[in-house]
């Protein structure tokens, strides 16, 4: 579930169905949200869905958290077709996340 900025990057370039959980070991919000983006990422791998699910440590890939304009955590961004379509600062509850995968479908 966890990926390297190195193959987000190669993802995003290929154009897959993305949804990334940005977040941080020290952020209160990632860790109440992280469980619920977990069971969702369940969902779609149960559903055989094209929809990727992945998080990444911002304090651990630096550099793409900045290029891809992340300020605050936890931020979820879709991307499809090689595009950010979608971005999310704030935690969010299941349903509002299993509308943004409804989104890429």
């Amino acid at each position: 579930m966890e990926i390297s900025q190195e193959q987000l990057k190669e993802k995003i370039k290929n154009g897959d169905k993305l949804v990334v959980d940005f977040w941080a070991d020290w952020c209160g919000p990632c860790k109440v949200m992280k469980p619920l983006f977990e069971k969702v990422s369940s969902d779609m791998i149960e559903k055989n869905s094209e929809i990727q699910m992945y998080t990444l440590n911002v304090m651990k890939n630096q550099e793409l958290a900045v290029e891809l304009g992340i300020r605050s955590i936890p931020t979820i961004k879709a991307f499809e077709g090689g595009s950010e379509v979608h971005s999310s600062v704030g935690a969010l509850n299941e349903s509002e996340i299993n509308k943004i995968t409804q989104k890429l479908l």
